[in-house]
């Protein structure tokens, strides 16, 4: 037997092995990690972020071992799967400043060579340059914040320096808090930052379902855990609420343009990313948690099958009608105003708004759409059903979680920037009953937005 048959032999033999050996080091990382901080209470921010990382990346795992299994670089892809998970276990679970630093550097980096994993492509290795020089700029920016943070307290244990964060200069702690914001959006892909996520759709498929296990969406936990940072530093939390809602709507209408199943749910993303982030800002953790939670598994779902929406018939799909659309609206106009002037909501006002409209025009839609009694009886009852089982998250989260801010913008205020994306659907529901196309400027823009560079003549011998 040759030296190279032997080494395919036993590549062969470790990727047959079943998934959860591959999760099996991270595991074992964690463990030892704790072993070394020692028994301590976690958080449930702590807590609900490491479930997700664990339980979606055994499902990638899983998913993975047929998907990957003509790839001949499959054991590097599942060990580099294993060290990422690790990497965002130490970033969830960690006390320690230094620790958090190197893990969510670590991360960055893992999930720029997964990108790239096809490096074979130019496209690929493209795609894998901008990650990393992105995520520099974002690991910069947080390495500078910590350091300033770090450095006042005296300290590298992260409660502590947190509790000192207070008593930071004025200049300093906006400078901190402003640096927390560049880093969240750079690794959660808001504009400017958004090419790398889009582009990085030429990874497997796999891992742009692991991304939404604490990696695309790490800005967000970043904000949650140094929120005392944040909450002392009016204008960066001004800032995380202008950009957040600037990426919200760009990501839709990257989402409204793509013809392609995956680089439209990374469209998705963005928006995604951006309202999670605008929630950070304006003091909603509970929702924002909650965000991170829900939208990362079902996100991770629809990339796992993204597969079966390639060639799905128009004609499958509930068409929300402009009728359906202003009717629903102003059901969530009705009910946000009821919450903003009634109710003691804080910045959890524009995210029920907005639920509240999504469930009326599904319902709405699915009334005006010939069918039978029973499907539609079948419609209102899982539609109840995600109403139902969104409020009770929601819900638990703000019980368990005991983090809490001022709500940045006053109830009428909160109201009016629900009523802004409520505005901006009815627009686009107006635009697409008349049959009227985006200006063209516009759309080229959204169509281009993350595109790589063309090929050379080269790559495509």
């Amino acid at each position: 037997m040759t030296a190279a048959t032997a080494r395919n032999d036993a590549a062969s033999t470790l990727t047959s092995m079943h998934p959860s050996i591959w999760i099996a080091p991270a595991g074992i990382a964690g463990l030892a990690f704790l072993a070394a901080e020692g028994p301590r209470a976690l958080s449930v921010l702590q807590l609900v972020i490491a479930g997700i990382t664990i339980f979606v990346g055994a499902i990638v795992a899983a998913f993975s071992r047929r998907f990957m299994r003509s790839d001949p670089q499959r054991t590097s892809y599942f060990a580099r799967i294993a060290m990422l998970i690790g990497s965002v276990l130490f970033l969830v679970l960690t006390s320690d400043l230094l620790v958090f630093a190197a893990a969510w550097v670590a991360s960055g980096i893992l999930l720029a060579s997964l990108v790239g994993h096809a490096n074979a492509l130019s496209e690929a290795r493209e795609a894998a340059i901008r990650a990393r020089r992105t995520f520099l700029i974002g690991d910069l920016a947080l390495l500078a914040a910590l350091a300033i943070v770090g450095g006042h307290g005296g300290t590298t244990d992260i409660s502590s320096a947190l509790s000192r964060s207070g008593s930071l200069s004025p200049l300093a702690g906006h400078l901190a808090a402003l640096l927390l914001v560049i880093a969240a959006a750079a690794r959660c892909a808001l504009p400017p930052f958004s090419a790398w996520l889009l582009s990085s759709m030429t990874a497997p498929t796999p891992v742009s379902a692991l991304m939404h296990a604490g990696l695309v969406n790490a800005g967000g936990f970043l904000l949650l855990r140094l929120a005392p940072v944040l909450e002392a530093a009016p204008v960066a939390r001004y800032a995380a609420v202008g950009l957040g809602l600037f990426a919200a709507l760009w990501g839709l209408g990257i989402m409204a343009v793509r013809p392609d199943a995956k680089r439209a749910l990374a469209g998705s993303t963005v928006s995604q990313m951006g309202f999670m982030i605008m929630s950070c800002g304006l003091g909603a953790y509970a929702a924002a948690l909650w965000h991170i939670a829900a939208h990362g598994l079902f996100k991770a779902w629809l990339f796992l099958g993204a597969g079966s929406l390639i060639g799905m018939r128009e004609r499958e799909r509930v068409p929300i009608s402009r009728s359906a659309v202003l009717m629903a609206a102003l059901v969530a106009l009705l009910a946000g105003a009821y919450l903003a002037f009634t109710a003691k909501v804080g910045g959890e006002l524009v995210a029920l708004t907005l639920a509240v409209a999504a469930g009326a025009a599904t319902l709405i839609a699915g009334y005006g759409a010939p069918a039978s009694r029973r499907a539609r009886a079948r419609l209102v009852g899982l539609v109840a059903a995600l109403i139902a089982a969104n409020a009770a998250g929601l819900l638990l989260i703000a019980s368990l979680y005991e983090a809490h801010a001022e709500p940045l913008l006053p109830s009428p205020l909160l109201f009016a920037l629900a009523a802004l994306f409520l505005v901006a659907w009815l627009l686009q529901a107006a635009r697409k009953a008349r049959g009227a196309a985006l200006p063209p400027a516009l759309y080229v823009r959204l169509l281009n937005a993350g595109a790589l560079p063309a090929p050379r003549t080269g790559d495509l011998a």
